[in-house]
């Protein structure tokens, strides 16, 4: 199992590596990532290399049998190479250049870019390619981070238009696809295209749109594949992964992740929810990396401390670093690695707190670490690799997301609040979830929703078709099949291309303000929650409604509906759902489809059950993520792997405590 922490020797002077090797390894450490902001220490001027620190500082943690996961520093380049090259740059949608003095500040087109690139990455995998000391390789830093993917440069532009030309062969099918006859836009060449920059009235073209956010997200993925092809030309035994953001939007991780060796994450519950961290957003980030290959992942950065920059956030109390880290192995890491080692002294992350504090003396963080690590050594063995066993499957769509955020045609409602409405149902329902995109087999899995599947990618809905036919069961909702994959609307009756999956014609729609509902009933009458955001008036042509509107013009009309597909069926819900009708509804789809949730164990909200799975094994996780003890409730006698012992009937679970049970 690998465990191990983010370390940046270059931060500390040398005389003190050796105790940092050392107090690693007594916490069990056995892996570090290092030199992934590393660029002016390894290269201070032009083709000027200094290695001799790295060498020692790989040295030193060899000898207390630590690897390292090795970090190509190319998010970093420093102030030299930015004042030979100051159009490297990346510019805002006003043309504000980012400027120095953060971080992945560059421009993934600039032409020149790539020769600084194929130098210090090609220095690094020729000197530790054959290291054995190196584990695996990290790709840069956390693209599309903080709005860093999407440029506005000249640089850009002319690539855009490159990748415009490609797509679309002549520039007369540009202008069909996006339909730029509409105020005017007829382009007579590629190069007349200029970026969807700020303008006083932000509203452009939405095919022009979506399509620099596809080349965005393109332009990311073959940054990386430059990197990629270096070391593996070098290192060809070496794994390659790239620090993935879960549920940010601004590259498309399914096609970054395609190349790589695995996937990982950076997971900072108490940043990314400072407010009030929800579990069920950590849980969700985790299943949708794990989705990016629909494998295992490590857990390149895991918050250890309160993180800050100019300001703290909250600092974790007592066992909740051990709590998100049993919850991170639940849902599929099969590495951890903590962020940071040591709290800086210096620069814009002083207030990011690692294991140890600002003065290196181990405390209660480092302790808690160290009994983690202990126990899932022992752990991770008996379950590495082994998945989730979901019998759901949730399509995650980065191209509707970017669709919803061109035209969102509600107020205040996003793509990812409404995909975690559903996630939320399965998570309080204890069932597993495995997050794919809509390349992937649907086979596998008894449930597929697709939530907010606008725009439908070609194939699909015969795919569909064919899988529900066979016996599977899908659920689409509010605006399925209203636009083509071009960005552009469908002049087909809705739900448009799957009308005939569905069952349904739908006659009307609008939309809710904030605030609005419409109560939404059963059969007799029984109001079982309300309708937000949206509203379907739905003719059922083949289908039979499973759920009415009780008020306003279209009470007494079909809400939710469910269409009989050969051996299987199709749900389709015309509304958005506030919790209490997403469960009524769901719990119909679900008992309907067989899907089972987890039974083993039961407690109260606060406890999260997650469950690894495959044919023969099932290790099944309850998370306390209150500050409280809660009660649990066992089927029957099961052995605790943490404590190795046998529980059975009532189990009390401590405050911020993880159970791991072996399941039958």
């Amino acid at each position: 199992m690998k465990f191990g922490v983010c370390y940046y020797p270059e931060h500390w002077p040398e005389e003190r590596w050796p105790l940092d090797a050392k107090l690693m390894r007594e916490a069990g450490i056995n892996i570090v990532r290092i030199g992934e902001f590393a660029w002016s220490k390894l290269e201070r001027r032009p083709g000027e290399y200094t290695f001799e620190w790295l060498d020692r500082s790989l040295s030193i943690l060899a000898s207390e049998g630590i690897r390292v996961v090795l970090g190509t520093p190319t998010a970093t380049p420093p102030k030299w190479l930015m004042d030979r090259h100051p159009d490297l740059y990346m510019r805002d949608n006003k043309g504000i250049a980012r400027g120095f003095g953060h971080r992945r500040h560059y421009c993934y087109n600039h032409p020149d870019y790539p020769v600084y690139i194929q130098s210090i990455v090609t220095q690094l995998a020729t000197r530790y390619g054959a290291c054995d000391n190196v584990a695996a390789w990290q790709i840069d830093n956390e693209f599309g981070c903080t709005d860093t993917t999407r440029c506005y440069c000249d640089n850009c532009r002319t690539a855009f238009q490159q990748w415009l030309e490609a797509k679309y062969g002549n520039i007369d099918n540009l202008n069909e696809q996006w339909g730029t006859v509409f105020w005017s836009q007829i382009y007579n060449a590629f190069s007349e295209i200029e970026l969807p920059a700020y303008t006083v009235f932000p509203l452009h073209n939405p095919g022009m749109e979506l399509d620099f956010r596809r080349f965005s997200s393109d332009s990311a993925v073959r940054f990386q594949q430059l990197q990629l092809g270096i070391i593996r030309s070098l290192a060809p035994h070496q794994p390659i992964t790239h620090n993935m953001m879960g549920m940010f939007n601004e590259i498309n991780d399914f096609d970054l992740s395609k190349e790589l060796d695995f996937a990982s994450l950076d997971n900072y519950p108490n940043l990314m929810f400072a407010d009030k961290p929800d579990p069920r957003s950590s849980a969700l980030a985790l299943d949708a990396t794990r989705g990016f290959k629909q494998a295992n992942f490590w857990m390149m950065e895991h918050q250890s401390g309160p993180p800050g920059g100019n300001m703290l956030f909250p600092t974790p109390k007592p066992g909740e670093l051990r709590k998100w880290t049993y919850q991170s192995v639940a849902h599929g890491a099969d590495a951890i690695l903590y962020f940071r080692w040591r709290t800086c002294l210096f620069g814009a992350e002083q207030f990011w707190h690692g294991l140890l504090p600002h003065d290196g003396i181990p405390g209660r963080r480092y302790e808690e670490a160290a009994r983690t690590g202990e126990e899932l050594q022992r752990l991770l063995p008996l379950m590495e690799g082994i998945g989730s066993g979901a019998e759901v499957a949730m399509i995650r769509s980065y191209e509707n997301e970017w669709a919803m955020e061109i035209q969102p045609q509600t107020y205040e409602h996003r793509y990812d609040r409404h995909f975690q409405s559903y996630y939320g149902y399965f998570y309080d329902s204890r069932i597993p979830v495995d997050v794919i995109s809509d390349d992937r087999p649907f086979d596998s899995y008894k449930l597929v929703v697709l939530p907010h599947y606008m725009m439908a990618k070609p194939g699909v809905a015969e795919r569909l078709e064919r899988y529900a036919a066979a016996g599977g069961t899908v659920v689409l909702d509010i605006r399925a099949g209203t636009k083509l994959w071009n960005n552009r609307m469908d002049d087909a009756t809705l739900p448009g291309t799957f009308r005939e999956l569905l069952g349904i014609r739908i006659t009307d729609y609008g939309t809710l303000r904030k605030g609005e509902t419409r109560r939404i009933a059963e059969a007799d009458g029984e109001v079982i929650g309300q309708g937000t955001v949206w509203y379907d008036v739905i003719d059922c042509e083949k289908a039979e409604p499973i759920a009415w509107y009780a008020e306003d013009y279209m009470a007494g009309t079909p809400a939710a509906t469910r269409n009989a597909v050969g051996e299987g069926e199709a749900y389709y819900f015309g509304i958005g759902a506030d919790p209490a009708c997403m469960r009524s509804l769901m719990n119909r789809v679900c008992e309907s489809a067989d899907v089972h949730p987890i039974t083993q164990v039961s407690g109260p909200e606060e406890v999260e059950l997650a469950r690894r799975a495959d044919r023969s094994r099932s290790f099944i996780f309850a998370i306390n993520h209150a500050g409280e003890e809660r009660s649990l409730q066992l089927a029957g006698p099961m052995r605790e792997l943490i404590s190795d012992r046998v529980m059975e009937g009532a189990a009390v679970i401590p405050a911020y405590g993880a159970y791991v049970f072996a399941g039958a």
